[in-house]
């Protein structure tokens, strides 16, 4: 049978393109993404320690919480925030030197590394050397990076707020931060944790990693570079990269397989002439099933091998665009690991399955064809399609509308997610894809009328299969833009309308200028100002045991994290609708919750704090639940160290207004009417999503349409002889090319009503899970050019081919 297949596959090259070339591209697309997902997943190998370079251990609390689930077993989740270490394990640990790393920026200069004030003891561990000057001696010297003049007055901004400083000394600067150096003593003050200890000892670090209770871990070699300034924001990044690669690996993978897929069970249905021939020379079923078997494998292994090699080349470009577009560190590439070589044997063995997988189904029902059809004159596919496609399509258009109806009336918070929706988005896809040539009689009823309609009908219905094939690509294409982008700008809307009704009541936002966040002088001055009511705003994360949604106790089993925001004093300037209790007295033992919690007031609620502090609240008031809203309401303390975000400022006449601009004018923030902020807020929004949806869409609707087109070239080359008759029968060239434009617009038009329905199905869903708060958003143009950019692509992959296979050839006559 091997011997055969390779025959086959040698003298059949031109039948074998089409597939050769789907799945070619198909294992490119899931290499490439499966590499830059090992990347991302790795890390950096190569990455060195900066701030501790010249100390062989650093001592930091463990990043993970350790807890215990309901089933016993001990997991670890990941916390928002570094812990402090506790004061009273530096007692234990004599010998180590604290390190404390905070906000600290001279006022006016602006950073483009990470802005860090730290202890003068400090600069030893990278080390930073002195360039001029010497060492703050006094708390009101400083030692900065980089050329300044030694002696000069400067202000520098931390949390606090603005304070003068004299700069006493120079250091040679490092990559990874933009220091200020102040006395211990000072930095002390400013900033009273300590963030890790440092020791050079081995004994010690070992009695640091054994303390009981403490939850140390001692970093050492290149480990060390965990416990640099831009650390945790490249594991943030990384974090969400993983995240948005998973879901593009997800819709590409399925993109590539029903594709590829299709057009096996497409080659293979063109060929039930020549697989009845060999059942007439004596080849038994599972010979010829054994034999299609073989062709996909032989097809499979050469397609996935291109595949891989074009992955290799695509992937670091993919990691290029990814860095060029701020959603991964600077230092992110694809490079060769062990990760790499798995990343290729997956994408590698999927397509070869793919390949033998997708043609099972065809190869069995090759097996059973009579060898009297060798006879035939006319190619016509059997009326009947396998009834396993039709359970297959019903089974998994069930699974998707169940899913949807979970997820708009039971798990109303995961509507939003983008990964729910793709998940949602490809089982309705597969199983209105399977369903697809059972629809076609019903679907086609309007086409009918008139004889070019009836022609045009019964070459669609006689050839369910094919145009099916032709239908997949276009369905797969326009459902994926249509739903994709109609939840990503639903979502944005729903997340614009949650920031529009905290700040309804509010005439002004008061925003940072240049600093990571509002400094507690500037809110203090906020607040004394006449006539003003302020609240600021602190946009954070903590970590809780999500409340039961039924009965059956559907929940995670360990904490999970939840939106949450923080205030200083809750106003009048914030509007957030609350339906029992009250916001007045919010205070570092008391908590507000949205109405999802099912708690009461007066209940007790466990949470943990962003860095892992656990407390046990009272809560004192019930909001609205929204999914554009926080799920949590504290005060600033259990907010975290983070410096607010913004306040909403409400004021009572024009001279407030005054009084407003004035405290602000001599603080590193700026006033922003509310109309003005909100639009900021919409454009901020849709430039990071559409980042994120180029990357999520763009390579799987770009596969798509080259499926669609190369779906179309096959279909045109099994046609040839269908063709030919028709123009021996009369019929003139421009005529039959008219004819197959209207079949492949036809059929593109199917293919898009059919999306059409998928999309309304998953956006109605979102609609509900919304509770009608927004209207649902597409962004028109976009869609239409996609979508016109489909009936371009399968209207020329059609008639291209039968123009010239038409066209008079110089010697032939036509009989």
């Amino acid at each position: 049978m091997l011997t055969l297949a390779l025959a086959t596959v040698r003298t059949r090259l031109a039948t074998f393109a089409g597939t050769f070339a789907a799945l070619a591209l198909g294992v490119s697309v899931i290499a490439t993404m499966t590499l830059v997902l090992a990347a991302a997943s790795g890390g950096n190998p190569h990455q060195r320690p900066e701030r501790f370079a010249a100390v062989p251990y650093v001592i930091q609390v463990d990043p993970d919480l350790q807890v215990r689930d309901r089933y016993g077993s001990v997991d670890s989740v990941p916390l928002l925030a570094q812990p402090d270490v506790p004061a009273s394990v530096v007692t234990q640990l004599p010998g180590v030197l604290p390190d404390r790393s905070f906000y600290a920026q001279v006022e006016g200069v602006p950073a483009a590394q990470p802005a860090l004030g730290h202890g003068w003891s400090s600069a030893a561990f990278a080390p930073y050397v002195l360039t001029s000057g010497h060492a703050p001696s006094a708390d009101d010297e400083i030692v900065v990076a980089g050329p300044a003049t030694v002696g000069s007055r400067v202000s520098v901004v931390t949390a606090g707020g603005s304070r003068t400083y004299t700069i006493a000394g120079t250091v040679r600067p490092r990559t990874g931060e933009q220091p200020i150096f102040f006395t211990d003593a000072e930095a002390a003050r400013l900033s009273p944790g300590v963030d890790a200890l440092v020791t050079y000892d081995a004994a010690t670090a070992s009695r640091a990693a054994g303390l009981p209770g403490a939850h140390l871990q001692v970093l050492t070699g290149a480990d060390r570079h965990e416990a640099d300034p831009g650390a945790v924001q490249d594991a943030t990044e990384l974090t969400g990269l993983t995240t948005f690669l998973g879901v593009a690996a997800m819709l590409s993978a399925f993109v590539a397989i029903t594709v590829t897929a299709t057009a096996f069970g497409l080659s293979v249905a063109q060929r039930r002439r020549d697989l009845a021939l060999l059942r007439s020379l004596g080849a038994t079923p599972k010979q010829v099933m054994r034999t299609i078997c073989a062709e996909a494998a032989l097809v499979g292994a050469g397609g996935s091998a291109v595949g891989c090699l074009l992955g290799l080349v695509w992937a670091p470009q993919l990691a290029s665009w990814i860095v060029r577009q701020g959603l991964a560190p600077s230092w992110f590439s694809v490079y060769f690991s062990t990760g790499s070589v798995l990343a290729l044997a997956i994408a590698f063995l999927a397509g070869v399955a793919v390949a033998v997988l997708s043609v099972l189904v065809a190869a069995f029902r090759a097996g059973t064809i009579r060898p009297t059809d060798a006879l035939r004159e006319a190619a016509v596919e059997p009326k009947r399609i396998g009834r396993f496609r039709l359970l297959g399509g019903l089974v998994a258009a069930c699974c998707g509308v169940a899913a949807l109806a979970a997820v708009a009336l039971i798990f109303r918070s995961a509507a939003t997610d983008p990964k729910t929706a793709a998940e949602i988005v490809i089982v309705l896809i597969g199983g209105t894809a399977l369903l697809s040539p059972f629809l076609l009689r019903s679907l086609t009823r309007p086409f009918g009328r008139g004889t070019a309609g009836m022609l045009l009908r019964a070459n669609i219905v006689t050839g369910a299969r094919r145009a099916a094939a032709v239908i997949v690509p276009v369905l797969i294409t326009a459902g994926l833009a249509m739903s994709i982008l109609g939840v990503n700008d639903t979502a944005n809307a729903a997340a614009n309308a949650g920031q529009h009704q905290q700040a309804a009541d509010a005439d002004f936002v008061v925003l940072p200028a240049g600093t990571p966040g509002l400094t507690t002088a500037l809110l203090e001055r906020l607040h004394s100002v006449s006539g003003v009511e302020a609240t600021a705003v602190t946009d954070t994360s903590m970590l809780a045991y999500q409340p039961r949604i039924t009965s059956l106790n559907l929940q995670s089993p360990i904490p999970l994290p939840v939106t949450a925001i923080g205030l200083d004093e809750p106003s009048a300037a914030l509007n957030l609708k609350v339906i029992a209790g009250s916001l007045t007295g919010l205070d570092d033992q008391t908590i507000a919750v949205d109405s999802s919690w099912n708690e009461h007031v007066g209940d007790t609620m466990d949470i943990w704090r962003p860095d892992g502090t656990s407390v046990s609240l009272k809560v004192i008031a019930v909001v609205a639940a929204s999914l554009s809203g926080p799920s949590l309401i504290v005060d600033q303390h259990n907010a975290g160290t983070a410096m607010p975000d913004r306040a909403y400022v409400k004021t009572d006449s024009a001279d407030s207004d005054a009084a407003l601009l004035a405290a602000v004018r001599s603080e590193d923030a700026r006033v922003v009417p509310v109309s003005a902020w909100s639009a900021a807020v919409n454009d901020q929004q849709a430039k990071q999503n559409q980042v994120g949806l180029e990357l999520l869409l763009g390579i799987a609707i770009a596969y798509s349409a080259i499926g669609i087109a190369s779906t179309l070239l096959m279909s045109a080359s099994g046609r040839r002889s269908e063709l030919s008759l028709l123009h021996k029968t009369g019929a003139t060239r421009r005529q039959i090319v008219w004819i197959v434009a209207a079949e492949s617009l036809v059929l593109t038009v199917l293919g898009i009503v059919l999306s059409a329905v998928v999309s309304c199905l998953v956006l109605g869903g979102l609609y509900l899970a919304l509770a009608g708060s927004v209207s649902v958003v597409l962004p028109w143009p976009l869609v239409g050019a996609i979508l016109a950019g489909c009936v371009v692509i399968a209207v020329l992959a059609s008639t291209l081919p039968a123009w010239f296979q038409l066209r008079p050839r110089p010697g032939v006559v036509e009989v």
